[in-house]
C-alpha cells in the first residue's frame, strides 16, 4: 500500500470478517451485500473479481478466518472517492468458538449519532482500546452503552440478552453493527419457534437477564457468562441457538 493512500494515512476504508468452512464461505452474500452498501458510503468502489481471489486461497479443509478490506488509495483529503481502490485479503485459521465470554463495561460510550454508525470502518482504535481493558480487567471483552446510556454492542460482537424465554437485542438505532450473525440470529429464532425482538435495552435490563449471548460471523453464538461481579447461566434458548450455528 502506497504510504499516501488514505486507507494507511487516515484509516478511510471499510472490511468484513468471514467465516469459511472447508473452503466456502459462510454467509457470503449477506456479507458481501454489507461491505457494498459500506463501500457506498465512504466513497469506494467494491472491485469484481473477489470472489474468484477468494475461492484460489481457500483450499485447507476445516475453519478459516477470512478479512476482505477495501480502502482508499490517494487521493484528496476533502472529498470522498477520487482515488483507486486497495484491496486486502487475509486468511489464516479459525480458532474454535470458545465455550463461554467474559465481559466489563467500557467506560466509553459508542455514538449513537456518528455518521460511522453501521460501517465496520479499518479505523479500530475504539475497539482495541475496549479489548486492551478488558485484558488487562483479565475478561474477554467489554459492553459499550451509548451517549444516551443505553445496551448497544460488545467490542466486537453484537449482543443478546433472553428474558422470560424471550429474545431482545439493542436496535441498530442503539449504534451498534448491523452484524451478520446478528440477522441470522432472528431466523434460526423463528425456526426454533422462540421470540426475538429489537428494543431499547438499559443496562438493568441485561443485569436482570435470565441469559446473556455474543454473536460474530467467526464464533458464532457465544454465553456471557460474567459481567463484572454479575454470574449468569447458560440457558437452553442459548445453548439451542449455539447449536445451530455449530452444526450440532
Amino acid at each position: 500500500m502506497p504510504i499516501e493512500a488514505r486507507g494507511f494515512t487516515h484509516g478511510l476504508g471499510v472490511f468484513e470478517t468471514m467465516l469459511a468452512v472447508d473452503g466456502h464461505l459462510d454467509a457470503r452474500d449477506q456479507h458481501f451485500k454489507r461491505l457494498e452498501a459500506s463501500c457506498g458510503r465512504l466513497g469506494l468502489l467494491l472491485p469484481e473479481g473477489l470472489d474468484s481471489a477468494i475461492e484460489t486461497l481457500l483450499k485447507k479443509k476445516g475453519r478459516q478466518r477470512v478479512r476482505l478490506q477495501v480502502s482508499a488509495g490517494p487521493g484528496p483529503l476533502n472529498r470522498l472517492g477520487g482515488g483507486s481502490e486497495i484491496v486486502s485479503l487475509l486468511i489464516s485459521e479459525a480458532e474454535a468458538p470458545p465455550e463461554a465470554a467474559s465481559a466489563v463495561w467500557s467506560p466509553w460510550p459508542r455514538n449513537e449519532r456518528s455518521p460511522l454508525v453501521g460501517l465496520k470502518c479499518v479505523n479500530y482504535a475504539e475497539n482495541l482500546l475496549a479489548l486492551d481493558l478488558a485484558r488487562q480487567e483479565g475478561v474477554t471483552t467489554a459492553i459499550f452503552l451509548n451517549t444516551r446510556r443505553e445496551l448497544c454492542e460488545a467490542a466486537t460482537a453484537n449482543l443478546f440478552l433472553v428474558h422470560a424465554g424471550k429474545i431482545r437485542t439493542p436496535a441498530l438505532n442503539s449504534g451498534c453493527l448491523p452484524g451478520v450473525t446478528r440477522g441470522r440470529v432472528f431466523n434460526v429464532a423463528r425456526m426454533l419457534g422462540v421470540e426475538a425482538e429489537e428494543a431499547v435495552l438499559t443496562r438493568d435490563d441485561l443485569e436482570f437477564a435470565d441469559e446473556i449471548f455474543l454473536t460474530s460471523a467467526t464464533q458464532g453464538v457465544v454465553p456471557l457468562t460474567r459481567l463484572e461481579g454479575l454470574k449468569i447461566e447458560v440457558g437452553t434458548v442459548t445453548k439451542s441457538l449455539r447449536d445451530v450455528f455449530t452444526g450440532k
